[in-house]
């Protein structure tokens, strides 16, 4: 495993887990029935955005329940980790 993968899977667990402990604030900025999304922010300045949503999802639509996306990167970036989704979870329909 990759330090830059170590970095990315460390901001999707913390998620993931809600180890409130990490994040240096949290916010809502969308909320309905079928989607909310949220966004983290890290301690090294790293920026992620949350997104849930119900219908499409896995198999061959291509959607996803959970993603995951660095929407800042931390700074300093040594693991050089880039703007972009870095985890989705779906479950086939």
């Amino acid at each position: 495993m990759t330090r830059k993968t170590q970095q990315t899977d460390f901001y999707a667990n913390s998620i993931i887990e809600d180890i409130r402990s990490r994040f240096v604030n949290e916010e809502t900025t969308k909320y309905t029935e079928h989607s909310i999304e949220r966004v983290y922010e890290f301690e090294d300045g790293a920026v992620v955005k949350y997104e849930w949503r119900s219908g499409e999802r896995g198999g061959r639509s291509g959607g996803f329940n959970h993603r995951f996306s660095v929407v800042k990167p931390p700074k300093p970036n040594p693991e050089k980790v880039k703007v972009g989704v870095i985890r989705e979870i779906g479950f086939p329909d």
